[in-house]
């Protein structure tokens, strides 16, 4: 704004100048015609007194000139020629003119010698002011008088400096030829692979943002309160339900995890399609999202059933996938839906379904592990799948008969790296140590004995609080198809048995009527765990308030089994995975909510146990 004003300033100053340099020319003009008919009159009055005097004296005065203007030319050039049109060749100077007699002469006056009057010649010169030329001023007119149309234009020149400037911007519209594609035109675009990728992103993000819960028609000056009665009842509500025709139907739900990254983020890993075709991909691995609800938000494929699946917890773009081949497949949400990396189908890795995997470690320093129905436990780096770090083979030897150990699942107590425990198709649990150490090996601990099942253990789950000053990392839960759910203490890996010795469950959960497929403890409230069977019920439970029946137990599809179930990191949500290929998320609502000394009470129950 402050250039603008100086530019405008500057303009008014050399107007200004413009117009005193034209006053100044005007003026310059008006003053050289004035001389120019000043001096024209002196000339008439000198041209007129010579001529009054020529009358009085002329006819002496005259001889007397061309006599002596005669000698001298005669003395000085006798052979000149005569010139023409010059006072020597008048007629009254000439021999032949008849010269008037004394008789017809007047009185001779008395001459007086006086200096012939002459005539000079004026010459005016008028010189223009001076003008000092740069780029805005370029003029060598004559000043004229202005006329109507230019001092109009004066104005209108004022003006416009005076007034900001406004460029006017002339919109140019060219007449562009639509191009009309043919039907087999259009059909080709659309099957591109470009154009699938920006039709699929482009609808996402419609559908996301159609799915926003936000009222639009609220009206901010009356009370928008509405009274629920169901606001403080312990009651489950459904989040969301995820199924796909085109994926899901006729799969079956083996394995849910919740994104660490993004928290509306969940996978669900599926088996093979009852009634599959040949083009029809063995295993699917889908990515939901809570709010996208008519499709997965990235579909990823596999030529084997899926029996695990989880995300990486360091690396929250890669998802992992165990197979019932025995292979382990990286994909990559950043690519396309194959694996990035898979492992071989050697002897080195799993031969066998790998039904449970875990990430454990630091950000810098981590490792996958897996576990098959062999009895292989492998260590993995992500970035090098060709073939496993670690290698644990788990046996068990009795009545002098050594076989493999069918693990079904495992899980480790937080914060611990080295030892975790691992569940059996015969009902037990052992624990088993990754490196050796000075009083036992690697391998499996074959003295200590976890025996309460009387079938496969379905799921096995670690306290998850082993900070502040109550620790229960050492307490685990396990489900089994023998309908019950059981809870039990870690024997202190510090000190090993030194004999064979059975340990037995401090707690016992029968309440179902039929397989109880998973358990798992919540991620915030310390008395508080949930089960899922093949009635298709959801249970949550609370040691504090009830050691034997749920607090609060709901049947979410009585045509189908629960198989597995994942609480969310926050532990308001838990997700369940059905049989038919659907997967429902709860709010628990106040149910999560721990009380003020949930940990003390908690203390005091186990003790009674």
């Amino acid at each position: 704004m402050k250039s603008r004003k100086e530019e405008l300033e500057r303009k008014r100053q050399k107007l200004a100048e413009l117009r005193r340099s034209r006053e100044e020319r005007k003026n310059a003009l008006l003053n050289a015609q004035k001389k120019e008919t000043t001096a024209s009159a002196i000339n008439r009055d000198r041209k007129a007194i010579d001529e009054l005097v020529a009358s009085l004296v002329g006819d002496i005065s005259s001889v007397s000139s061309i006599n002596s203007l005669s000698a001298r030319s005669n003395s000085s050039s006798p052979n000149q020629p005569e010139l023409p049109n010059s006072t020597l060749s008048s007629p009254s100077l000439s021999p032949n003119v008849a010269q008037p007699t004394s008789a017809e002469l007047p009185p001779t006056p008395v001459i007086r010698k006086e200096k012939p009057l002459e005539s000079s010649e004026i010459v005016i010169f008028d010189f223009p002011p001076t003008i000092v030329y740069n780029k805005e001023i370029q003029t060598t007119e004559v000043y004229e008088e202005p006329t109507e149309k230019e001092e109009t234009d004066n104005v209108n020149f004022e003006s416009e400096i005076l007034e900001p400037e406004v460029p006017v911007v002339k919109e140019v519209i060219k007449e562009e030829k639509i191009t009309e594609f043919s039907e087999e035109e259009k059909k080709n675009i659309m099957q591109t692979e470009g154009f699938k990728d920006f039709f699929d992103y482009s609808t996402k993000i419609v559908e996301r943002a159609l799915d926003e819960p936000y009222d639009i028609m609220i009206d901010y000056r009356v009370d928008n309160t509405i009274e629920d009665n169901k606001a403080n009842d312990n009651t489950l509500k459904l989040v969301q339900s995820f199924f796909s025709e085109e994926w899901t139907k006729d799969r079956t739900v083996t394995d849910i995890d919740w994104s660490p990254e993004f928290s509306e983020l969940m996978l669900g890993s599926y088996n093979k399609k009852k009634q599959s075709l040949i083009t029809d991909p063995y295993g699917v691995c889908c990515i939901w999202n809570l709010h996208l609800q008519g499709r997965p938000e990235f579909i990823f494929q596999t030529q084997s059933d899926i029996t695990s699946a989880c995300f990486s917890k360091f690396h929250p773009k890669l998802v992992i996938g165990g197979t019932y081949s025995g292979q382990i497949v990286l994909w990559d949400m950043r690519t396309k839906s194959l694996p990035v990396q898979k492992t071989p189908l050697t002897v080195t890795g799993h031969a066998h379904p790998i039904y449970k995997m875990q990430m454990v470690g630091t950000q810098n320093s981590n490792n996958l592990i897996s576990a098959s129905s062999d009895g292989i436990v492998c260590s993995w780096q992500l970035d090098m799948l060709t073939q496993p770090q670690e290698i644990i083979e788990l046996v068990s030897s009795s009545n002098d008969k050594i076989s493999d150990i069918a693990i079904t699942t495992f899980d480790f107590p937080d914060n611990e790296i080295s030892s975790f425990w691992i569940g059996t198709e015969e009902g037990r649990v052992h624990q088993v140590n990754r490196y050796e150490r000075a009083d036992s090996k690697a391998g499996l601990n074959a003295t200590d004995r976890y025996e309460g099942h009387g079938g496969i253990i379905t799921g096995l789950s670690f306290h998850p609080q082993s900070a502040g000053s109550y620790n229960f990392s050492n307490l685990f839960l396990t489900s089994s198809i023998d309908w019950t759910v059981k809870l039990w203490r870690t024997k202190s890996t510090l000190k090993p048995s030194i004999k064979e010795e059975i340990i037995q469950p401090i707690c016992s959960f029968d309440y179902a009527n039929d397989y109880v497929l998973d358990v798992e403890w919540s991620p915030v409230h310390p008395a508080m765990f949930a089960s899922v069977d093949g009635d298709g019920q959801l249970n949550i439970f609370n040691i504090n308030q009830d050691q034997e029946m749920p607090i609060y137990s709901m049947t979410v599809d009585p045509n189908h089994s629960l198989n597995k179930l994942k609480w969310h990191k926050d532990g308001k949500k838990i997700s369940v995975g059905s049989s038919d290929g659907h997967i429902y998320v709860y709010d628990i609502g106040d149910l999560s909510i721990p009380s003020t000394d949930e940990n003390g009470t908690l203390q005091k129950t186990l003790q009674e146990l």
